[in-house]
């Protein structure tokens, strides 16, 4: 399996000429007009002569005195305002490589005239924001890709794209972060975009046993038999309960294991839980009004986990250990389906009261966090006390998009916050162009779902929708904190004893905010971008 990345190299200021035989376009990527612009492209002084707000958007010149006869003008407009990020050379360089590819470039390159404060940790890593950026825009995923050669269609793509930033540097070791960043946004995307029948649990588990069999630094084991999952992993189970009737929708649960080379240099152990939701129905309660279209993404989280470790498996860091557990289920709805009322025994010995069953995210990925905090003590038996932090990802709620937008969200329990977990979150985020906003887990989220009764130990969900409930995205991680036993390990706990814990809805940010007419938007691979800058840089 290959994911095609183009290769990434530095230029110099003769690869901008016509007779330059490296690249066929340059894309110059600036704030504003200015006189290094002017200076770089004689041809453009003209324009600017007589048109006040040329450069001031994107435009495509032609111009045979740069390689390739093609000049696009990609302004990012001001960088200075209050609201102004690192994402405005994100969007600039997608849109303008677009705009190469639709012109037949194949090899751009990519010039920033305008010397960029790199002093300015709102800026510092802008060369790779604009990279992602650009690589956005010349992907197919996999079902793209089987589609063009199921018809034998030749696709051209980007062979290679060139940088070449005035007073900044593309050194080895940001080249390699920004392949490894990629790497794991296009595995995200393969995952996270095609439709439920081409990527069932099944298919994106054999999906993951293809890609990682050549990626010696991580350790992957796939779990297909129904009665272990359903004796390690009821609450997993009852979601998939109903998907049993159709082989091809049977639930996997798929672990990874990164262990650092240097156990010495290890800071942090970091364990993920992914939800795989690969279609949801809403399960008994089903979603009615149309709200079951675009259901196919509710496996991005799980996509973006999975995204994650192909990142790790291209940087191999020292510093960390890392272990994953993605959920791979369909819920589905039928006769077999659990349903509202029912009590269910979780991995930890909880009574779940079932309110719910389009509350399914938290319902798979409850029993597997509870798995690695099992992990994690057990770790601390062997007398280790290296760090550990948990997290839960998932496009979990609706009330996330209400709430943030197009945002990532976290959410801390008490060590994760003494941590200043969802901190570096945010600021890794930030600083790469996958921004993120800060909840706060509180006691309205606990006493939401206490037991109402001697029958029950914690309440799944109500019976409305989360965008319709108060704290719609916070309370699922008070659930799932109970149910996984991770509320006994917080703050009032000796600190030895203490589980930082984090969960991520990334229902806002898995994809694109907006789509084209009524076709389902673009998956981002996000948060893999944030979650690399925050635990590997």
């Amino acid at each position: 399996m290959t994911l095609a990345l183009p290769s990434i190299v530095s230029a110099s200021s003769v690869d901008l000429v016509s007779s330059s035989q490296q690249f066929d376009a340059v894309v110059a990527v600036y704030p504003t007009v200015s006189d290094e612009l002017l200076s770089a492209f004689g041809s453009l002084s003209a324009h600017s002569a007589v048109d006040k707000t040329f450069g001031s958007s994107l435009a495509f010149v032609p111009d045979q005195n740069v390689a390739g006869g093609r000049l696009i003008l990609a302004p990012t407009g001001t960088l200075t305002g209050d609201s102004d990020d690192v994402r405005k050379f994100q969007e600039v360089t997608k849109a303008a490589m677009k705009r190469a590819l639709a012109a037949g470039a194949v090899a751009p390159l990519f010039y920033f005239p305008t010397k960029i404060d790199t002093q300015d940790e709102d800026y510092a890593r802008f060369i790779e924001v604009s990279l992602l950026g650009a690589l956005a825009a010349c992907f197919d995923p996999i079902d793209v890709r089987e589609h063009y050669e199921k018809i034998n269609k030749n696709h051209y793509t980007v062979q290679k794209i060139g940088v070449l930033a005035n007073g900044s540097e593309l050194t080895p070791e940001r080249l390699a972060f920004v392949n490894a960043v990629e790497t794991g946004r296009r595995v995200a995307k393969d995952l996270g975009s095609p439709n439920c029948e081409r990527m069932t649990p099944i298919k994106f588990a054999e999906y993951l046993e293809t890609y990682f069999k050549s990626q010696a630094a991580i350790k992957m084991t796939v779990l297909k038999d129904i009665d272990v999952i359903e004796k390690e992993y009821p609450l997993l189970h009852a979601v998939a309960r109903c998907s049993l009737s159709v082989p091809r929708h049977f639930p996997r649960v798929v672990k990874f294991e990164y262990k650092s080379s240097e156990p010495s240099q290890v800071k942090e152990n970091l364990y993920f839980v992914g939800k795989g939701v690969t279609y949801d129905t809403g399960g008994a309660d089903i979603k009615a009004g149309g709200v079951m279209r675009g259901m196919s993404r509710d496996k991005c989280g799980a996509a973006a986990v999975a995204g994650f470790m192909a990142t790790v498996a291209e940087l191999k860091p020292k510093h960390v250990n890392v272990t994953a557990i993605l959920s791979l289920v369909r819920n589905s709805v039928g006769s077999n389906a659990y349903v509202s009322d029912e009590v269910i025994y979780s991995r930890a010995g909880q009574r779940v009261l079932v309110g719910n069953t389009d509350a399914e995210g938290r319902m798979v990925m409850t029993d597997p966090l509870c798995e690695c905090k099992e992990r994690v003590l057990a770790e601390r038996k062997t007398g280790s006390y290296i760090p550990s932090r948990l997290f839960t990802v998932a496009t979990l709620t609706g009330h996330a998009i209400r709430a943030y937008g197009p945002y990532g969200i976290c959410l801390d329990n008490g060590p994760a916050r003494k941590a200043n977990i969802s901190t570096r979150i945010q600021a890794g985020g930030h600083i790469l162009g996958d921004p993120f906003e800060i909840s706060t887990l509180r006691r309205e989220d606990y006493a939401c779902v206490a037991p109402g009764a001697a029958s029950e130990d914690v309440v799944q969900a109500n019976d409305k929708a989360s965008s319709a409930t108060a704290r719609g995205h916070q309370y699922p991680m008070a659930f799932m904190a109970i149910a996984s036993g991770l509320n006994l390990y917080g703050l009032d706990k000796e600190k030895k004893d203490q589980i930082a814990y984090t969960h991520v809805d990334v229902a806002g940010s898995a994809e694109e905010y907006s789509s084209i007419g009524y076709s389902l938007p673009e998956v981002t691979g996000n948060p893999v971008p944030a979650f690399a800058s925050t635990f590997l840089l």
